[in-house]
């Protein structure tokens, strides 16, 4: 990698295609080079400074990274299209207990075995409609804990393209995309604005009052109570 150019992977079934398009646009002099890795492979790219950052299947190994949670999707079971369990309404995993299932990350052999009789295979939604097949029903199983995706980066890594990238992954607008110390003094400048607004409100209001209660004051002079007691208007002489 180079100043020039920023790297990030993503696994199967995770689209990353209007995230890196919008950085793209953003910025057209930094090289972003998009690779597709396995699960498998995706901790020692990080861990390892091969890439920038990373759309990660959790769980991950976290020390020494930043990881942001991003989604959560269904899991399902592929099965022959006319295996048994096809006539479910539901799955469950005590449904697959008896079950030869298919060890490795799913793949396109994955589903020729799954369609050969050879076993089942368990996988994220997103896979199985990538991979899908005439011939393989993907069925989804009720109570299996769903595939999370997260975003992730070496903790010690210093390059604000990560922050922009974060940004836009986040839905920040362009205008709007800046570092966190950046963000912190805008913060901090809105808030010192806000007070010294505030503050001159409320002294333009009490100004306002102090003006209103001397401009009443001085309408009507007050009469004393003999004057008061005699009928008389004050200011007039006998």
């Amino acid at each position: 990698m180079t100043a020039e150019t920023f790297t990030i992977a993503f696994p199967p079934g995770v689209t990353v295609g209007k995230w890196t398009r919008a950085f793209a646009e953003r910025h057209a002099d930094v090289a972003l080079e998009v690779v597709r890795t396995s699960v498998a492979d995706q901790q020692g790219l990080l861990d390892e400074a091969h890439v920038d950052m990373a759309f990660v299947r959790l769980p991950i190994d976290t020390r020494g990274l930043h990881v942001i949670p991003l989604y959560s999707e269904n899991v399902v079971v592929t099965l022959h299209e006319e295996h048994l369990l096809t006539l479910e309404k539901t799955i469950v995993l005590a449904d697959l207990a008896e079950e030869k299932v298919l060890a490795g990350e799913p793949d396109e052999a994955t589903l020729r075995a799954v369609a050969s009789g050879t076993g089942i295979a368990i996988m994220p939604q997103s896979i199985a409609k990538a991979l899908r097949r005439k011939d393989v029903v993907a069925m989804l199983i009720e109570d299996a804990e769903p595939s999370r995706v997260a975003l992730a980066w070496r903790d010690d890594a210093t390059d604000p393209l990560i922050d922009e990238f974060v940004g836009i992954v986040r839905g920040r607008g362009a205008n709007s995309s800046r570092t966190p110390e950046v963000a912190a003094a805008e913060a901090a400048a809105a808030v010192a604005a806000r007070a010294a607004r505030n503050a001159a409100a409320a002294k333009a209001a009490k100004d306002a009052k102090a003006a209103r209660a001397a401009k009443g004051g001085a309408k009507t002079p007050m009469r004393t109570s003999s004057q008061r007691r005699q009928g008389k208007k004050p200011g007039r002489r006998r």
